[in-house]
């Protein structure tokens, strides 16, 4: 339920300038049988109880992110250098601050989310490793789950990253997904890549699912550019 209120809570704001703002190998398989462990009720409860709080902990710190004092920088010069010889058809639609990219290949489709926040005025009690690892997967899950019908069971590859300096982080997390119906399969790649310093956080994030491995390729090759065009 506390989490069903901060969600909540989360989608009513919304920024014009600044302010407050909404957001807009899997390892072969080897068959053993053993019999079943008990858990008791004790530990599986206290188990529970450790996820709860996590959550909980995780969903203050989102909700305390988007109320503190923060504005949009302008990510149109990243935008116009990364698309540059891009071969999907696009559609950009900046709104929120938010730049986002609608992408059309033969045989699928996705989007890109960039944006700049400036925390500079922010009031955030938290260092920057803690900011950028914690919206950074905050975005990585809101960004993944635009490929529909796509699950964590689905991704063939998985990575995840944080590093940092004594003056500014970078965090990437990518996913692949290969799924066969017997019919035919989906390649997905999903990523968000993000860089703190300076006290601006910028956040580049997109998905992609196609019936065609190449356009999937394709598609990972321009998260790349932007990745090179985000200082850091």
């Amino acid at each position: 339920m506390k989490n069903i209120l901060i969600l909540a809570a989360l989608s009513a704001v919304i920024l014009t300038g600044c302010g407050n703002i909404s957001p807009p190998f899997k390892a072969e398989q080897t068959t053993v049988t053993t019999a079943a462990p008990t858990v008791s009720a004790a530990a599986s409860s206290e188990a529970e109880s450790t996820v709860d709080e996590e959550q909980v902990k995780y969903d203050t710190f989102i909700a305390e992110f988007f109320d503190s004092n923060i504005c949009f920088s302008d990510t149109s010069a990243l935008v116009t250098e990364a698309m540059k010889g891009c071969s999907f058809e696009t559609q950009t639609d900046s709104s929120n601050g938010v730049q986002n990219i609608s992408l059309k290949g033969k045989n699928g489709g996705g989007m890109i989310d960039v944006l700049c926040i400036d925390l500079s005025q922010s009031d955030l009690d938290h260092d920057m490793e803690y900011i950028l690892e914690n919206f950074g997967d905050y975005y990585f899950g809101q960004t993944s789950a635009q490929m529909s019908g796509i699950t964590e069971d689905d991704f063939v590859s998985i990575y995840r990253m944080t590093s940092s300096v004594v003056s500014k982080c970078k965090y990437q997390r990518y996913g692949s997904v290969q799924k066969s119906d017997g019919m035919a399969t989906q390649f997905g790649y999903t990523e968000t890549y993000a860089v703190l310093s300076e006290n601006k956080l910028t956040v580049v994030s997109g998905a992609f699912l196609s019936s065609d491995m190449m356009e999937r390729q394709s598609f990972s090759q321009l998260m790349s550019k932007f990745a090179e065009n985000v200082k850091y």
